[in-house]
């Protein structure tokens, strides 16, 4: 029981920092419907998918940043290839966007990973490096009027990116006091088994060859990490912990705070920018040559 109760607390904990960092960072905005009980949903799908990313992980034994990186691109393949068909268009460009550019990297290796790390150095660092990561999401955010989209004031984005924010903080504290993760259960399936699930339905609802594209790339990314971790039968079990100071957790804060308090302003005095195609070639060519490497680092090894 307490073994599930800890996997299952880790997705609900891991789907929330995704659904921040994959969805309210990268669209800076919130929707005018968005509403309790769309991000309740969009919170549990993402929750089913890290749990299958989760799942994936303690099968590697795999740890540190290659596990947030690999994870990561896991959860981008499950979103854009499995929730929804957005992998499959402007093909191949969008293997690497969103997936790799964003949900790897931003979500996986910056926001969950840069997360623990920073909180385990000094504040000086942490503080710079959370400061960074809101300076990336108000230039990215100065993109968004040229799609039209109904911007927000100051109270609605310190609530979406804010009060969310203060989520994130509060998952990063929980899931480093889960202890170590279990392994070797059948409920750890379950997860991968309903994303499948979802990746087969939407094969049969579109049957196009470019669908076979997302098993490849979870095939190849499931082989890196088996390579690249213990494997099964490896030593240490892939454990968040040491907890995290509650403290520095919720420095996190800092991160949404830079954002709003410099992308607001900026919409009003810049209005749109068309940052879009530099942070997507700058994201895409880091995303997809950490991948690269990293699948090279498996031959190798």
């Amino acid at each position: 029981m307490r073994e599930g109760a800890v996997y299952l607390g880790a997705s609900l904990c891991l789907g929330w920092i995704a659904v921040w960092a994959g969805e309210n960072l990268f669209w800076t905005t919130p929707a005018p419907d968005l509403g309790l009980v769309e991000l309740a949903l969009t919170w549990l799908t993402y929750s089913m998918v890290a749990g299958a990313a989760l799942s994936a992980v303690i099968w590697a034994r795999l740890k540190g940043w290659r596990a947030a990186f690999l994870g990561g691109a896991l959860l981008g393949f499950g979103i854009e290839g499995a929730v929804v068909g957005t992998m499959y268009q402007a093909f191949p460009v969008q293997l690497v966007w969103t997936p790799l550019a964003w949900h790897a990297l931003i979500s996986g290796l910056c926001v969950l990973g840069g997360g623990f790390a920073l909180a385990r150095r000094g504040v000086a660092a942490q503080v710079a490096g959370l400061a960074a990561l809101g300076l990336f999401g108000a230039v990215w955010g100065l993109y968004w009027p040229l799609e039209g989209k109904v911007l927000a004031g100051w109270t609605r984005m310190a609530l979406y990116l804010g009060l969310c924010g203060a989520g994130v903080a509060l998952a990063l504290g929980l899931v480093s006091r889960l202890g170590p993760m279990p392994r070797g259960r059948w409920r750890l399936w379950v997860a991968p088994a309903a994303v499948a699930a979802l990746w087969g339905v939407g094969t049969a609802l579109t049957p196009v060859p470019l669908r076979l594209a997302g098993p490849v790339m979870v095939g190849l990314t499931l082989w890196a990490m088996r390579r690249l971790g213990g494997g099964m039968d490896g030593d240490g079990a892939v454990d968040f912990g040491p907890p995290l100071p509650w403290t520095r957790c919720a420095l996190f804060l800092i991160a949404p705070g830079v954002t709003v308090g410099l992308v607001v302003p900026g919409w009003a005095m810049l209005g749109g920018v068309g940052v879009n195609i530099p942070v997507a070639i700058a994201t895409g060519l880091g995303g997809a040559g950490l991948w690269l490497w990293l699948l090279w680092r498996a031959v190798r090894r």
